[in-house]
């Protein structure tokens, strides 16, 4: 499957990259996160790179990821930095890393070339930490299509009817949208004023 790879993704909420493992699957990949000892994110193949088991079944070493297999630390960086009982490290054991950059509450992952990871690109979700806004924060694991949820989540015309009792009235089919364009960005707006809360 191909997926835009030159862009920040939200690969969690700052909550949940914590000391502990966390794995996630992003763009079809295995993907470990968690914080060094000074707190920053950090994104790593979640695969050994000796016998391919997930490093997120190992456990924190300081800064370093020791695989709960064979017992080999692997850094930040991605590079082994100790195998039990071997002196030499062969310099192919190492493991593919992510940039990763942290705003609004959510740790954001560059799953393409690294050179063009560019922390001024991520997406404005200010509402996210913002101290006059509620947020809501959650995982959900949805058993379909990707290209489903975002159908379904950009299709903001279905709300009247389908979440009639929840979020939904004729009042928000009949307000206008209006859409603009800027650049490669797309915004599409809708007022709904003088609207009856729904049942």
């Amino acid at each position: 499957m191909a997926f835009l790879r030159n862009c920040w993704y939200a690969a969690g909420f700052s909550h949940e990259v914590g000391e502990g493992l966390l794995a996630r699957t992003i763009l079809g990949e295995a993907v470990l996160l968690y914080r060094t000892g000074a707190g920053q994110p950090v994104a790593m193949q979640d695969r050994c790179p000796h016998r391919g088991v997930p490093l997120s079944m190992g456990r924190r070493i300081g800064d370093l990821v020791r695989c709960a297999y064979h017992g080999l630390r692997i850094d930040p960086q991605g590079q082994c930095r100790e195998i039990p009982c071997q002196e030499r490290i062969p310099a192919q054991a190492k493991v593919r890393t992510w940039p990763v950059a942290e705003r609004h509450a959510m740790v954001w992952i560059w799953m393409g070339a690294p050179a063009l990871a560019d922390p001024a690109l991520v997406p404005d979700v200010h509402w996210f930490d913002h101290p006059e806004w509620a947020a809501c924060a959650g995982y959900h694991r949805i058993e379909a299509n990707y290209q489903l949820l975002t159908d379904n989540l950009l299709d903001l015309s279905h709300g009247s009817y389908r979440h009639e009792h929840t979020i939904g009235n004729e009042a928000v089919a009949r307000a206008p949208v209006t859409t603009t364009v800027e650049g490669g960005t797309v915004r599409v707006h809708r007022d709904i004023l003088d609207c009856d809360p729904p049942p």
